[in-house]
């Protein structure tokens, strides 16, 4: 009933009543709060930066992230006639929320990869839900894995895959939708980041980083573990002065993957475009505002095909069938079935 006349109220009508049921869903639960009159700014917040996460992560589109923002505001000016206070209205575009996609380079460098890791290594003496994040970060950077899938990634499966040197990812590790993946042992930082995940669960008597123990498909760990994870990694941009999402390390993955399948291709290493943008708009002096692509006529940056021609010696055409048969392998690692979607990864 609340939904429906929040909805209506002043026969605004953006978002639907189901919409908005959704976004009061989520203070509830993410913000735990039971009614509106207890509303603020942080708060206001919290949510948005939940809907923000969510489009990251790939469990909404950008598009759907946008109306949930839209609810809020929804809500908001119901809150503020109602309970006589002040919030402010969010535009959505101010939490990396976009309608259409607008590639960005997302990933997790290196250097910043390895401050996190060391930020979580000087507090492993307080608990060791720290030493258990910090092998989920790595197995998430050496395989390309979903946060939940790091957390979840069954002792049984580590152990196979050291074994075997095959990765089966299924149900057991928390896949979305139960979906299948096998992924290959290629290197030697892939095979060290599964024997410190298994020594670790053998030394805790876990069944998973996330600390399930019999019962493996029991959400709650999982959940909990998550919890803990933006927990540190708020504690961690706090002392820092920089932001850290877990999604960049996925990101960082699939870029490495495009890169090492290029030179398996054709004998030359390149960067993925997301990549090669990136680096030349940060020497061509790019302050970072308004849209990647925008940015990169603006400043007249040669296109990647041009690029992936004069560094290879190879027509466009040759360029453009490797670039897909790279796409389709990479979207398989991620556990993905659209290209749409691993272009993000990649950029266009």
């Amino acid at each position: 009933m609340l939904a429906q006349e929040i909805a209506e109220f002043q026969n605004r009508g953006f978002a639907s009543a189901e919409k908005v049921q959704t976004v009061l869903n989520e203070i509830r639960e993410t913000a735990e709060i039971r009614h509106l009159k207890n509303l603020d700014e942080s708060k206001v917040i919290e949510i948005a930066e939940k809907i923000a996460e969510k489009v990251a992560l790939e469990e909404i589109i950008g598009r759907t992230g946008a109306t949930y923002i839209s609810a809020l505001n929804q809500i908001l000016d119901y809150t503020n006639f109602y309970f006589d206070k002040d919030l402010k209205s969010l535009n959505y575009s101010d939490f990396d929320i976009h309608k259409s996609t607008d590639y960005a380079d997302r990933a997790i460098t290196e250097q910043h990869h390895q401050n996190f890791q060391n930020f979580l290594q000087e507090n492993f003496e307080k608990g060791e839900q720290f030493q258990a994040l910090s092998l989920a970060v790595e197995l998430q950077r050496e395989f390309g894995l979903r946060f939940r899938e790091s957390a979840g990634l069954n002792e049984k499966t580590i152990a196979k895959a050291l074994q075997t040197g095959r990765l089966e990812l299924g149900r057991q590790d928390w896949t979305k939708n139960a979906r299948e993946r096998t992924l290959e042992v290629q290197t030697e930082a892939q095979r060290e980041a599964l024997q410190k995940t298994q020594n670790f669960l053998e030394n805790s008597g876990k069944v998973n980083l996330a600390g399930g123990a019999e019962k493996w498909k029991e959400y709650k760990p999982i959940s909990r573990f998550r919890a803990v994870a933006d927990s540190v990694r708020n504690e961690f941009s706090a002392e820092t002065g920089t932001k850290y999402n877990y999604h960049g390390e996925r990101h960082a993955y699939a870029q490495s993957q495009y890169s090492s399948k290029f030179e398996q291709k054709t004998g030359v290493g390149i960067q993925s475009p997301i990549q090669y943008y990136s680096e030349q708009l940060e020497r061509a002096g790019w302050n970072g505002e308004g849209k990647f692509y925008d940015a990169v006529s603006n400043y007249q940056i040669k296109n990647f095909l041009e690029h992936a021609m004069e560094k290879t010696g190879l027509e466009k055409a040759e360029i453009k069938k490797i670039d897909k048969e790279i796409r389709l392998e990479v979207s398989e690692s991620l556990g993905h079935s659209r290209l749409d979607i691993t272009n993000v990864y990649l950029g266009h």
